[in-house]
């Protein structure tokens, strides 16, 4: 997709956006919020379209779509996806093909990245290499992700993470094909509860210095951290995506750290279904829900900095367009 004719089409499809309304089922009875209708087009840039637990895909284009997001890449993960590749890109395929025939332009503007998730390390194998590499011959596939290292305990499941050297190991070698085919990656990076350390942080950081950042970009994914955190990985030229969770009341960390990240470098992403944005918390989550992450970070850091809001959205799209739309 070229850049003048994505420009024009988000700006189709931005004018064209009308509010959504979400209802959110409360003890005091049924809450509506209305979805932001913002000037500038939307990019979700992480949404899971294969996870959904109530949700149809080709309606979530839809609704993505009239709420004003105008590109959006989705996942997926040869080991924690329950599907062979070919089966995965006929199925989305199959969503595109729908939404097109019911109107949508979005439909023209989904792409995929592949990659396993840091839970499915220990299962990584050459044959599993090879799917990525065959997924990136997919003119549908722009890069890989999501990997990275995940240190957390899963205390609800009782489900310990998965050895440090090992995920360390099956991150480099995907990160190593996506510099060598010079695509975008995205990164999953979580601490352990409590980890003062920030150990994941701090074992991609190597993990990135010693095989490299891909020249067409890299992406830390749900940044979840603190400012000083974030400043090392703009050091290595990353992206730093927000979702939902930075809008949390307890998470003014994350908000700062937004506040002060380059507008060259900031994207936004859903992470759906998962982490819905307040003050719709608690739903699951969509892409359309993107409007409320992006209409609450960009105000909230224009109270500080004193921008335009509109611009910090832009930039955001902008970014991501040149990171998934070469």
């Amino acid at each position: 997709m070229g850049s003048s004719t994505a420009a024009n089409a988000a700006r189709s499809t931005a004018a064209c956006a009308t509010p959504l309304v979400f209802t959110k089922h409360t003890k005091r009875g049924d809450k509506t919020y209305a979805a932001p209708v913002l000037s500038a087009p939307l990019f979700d840039t992480h949404a899971h379209l294969t996870c959904f637990w109530t949700k149809d895909p080709v309606e979530v284009l839809m609704r993505a779509e009239a709420a004003g997001v105008t590109a959006l890449v989705t996942l997926f993960d040869p080991l924690g996806d329950d599907m062979r590749l070919a089966a995965y890109r006929e199925q989305l395929r199959g969503w595109l093909d729908s939404a097109r025939a019911a109107g949508s332009t979005l439909a023209d503007r989904v792409r995929y990245l592949v990659g396993a998730h840091p839970y499915g390390a220990p299962d990584y194998t050459d044959a599993t290499h090879a799917v990525l590499e065959e997924a990136l011959a997919d003119p549908l596939c722009a890069g890989i992700g999501e990997i990275g290292l995940d240190y957390h305990y899963d205390a609800d499941d009782d489900i310990a993470a998965a050895p440090h050297d090992v995920q360390m190991a099956v991150m480099a070698r995907q990160l190593a094909l996506a510099v060598a085919r010079d695509v975008p990656v995205e990164l999953h990076l979580r601490n352990d509860a409590g980890d003062e350390a920030r150990a994941a942080h701090a074992d991609a950081y190597r993990v990135l210095a010693q095989v490299g950042v891909p020249r067409a970009g890299c992406v830390l994914h749900c940044f979840g951290e603190d400012r000083a955190t974030m400043e090392r990985f703009l050091e290595l030229g990353c992206h730093i995506a927000f979702g939902g969770a930075a809008t949390f009341k307890r998470n003014e960390h994350i908000r700062e750290a937004f506040a002060a990240c380059p507008r060259e470098r900031l994207l936004f992403e859903t992470d759906c279904p998962y982490m819905a944005p307040e003050p719709i918390r608690g739903l699951e989550c969509e892409p359309a829900m993107i409007a409320f992450t992006a209409d609450a970070l960009a105000r909230d850091r224009a109270t500080r900095t004193g921008e335009d809001p509109d611009i910090i959205v832009r930039a955001a799209w902008d970014n991501a367009c040149r990171l998934f739309f070469r």
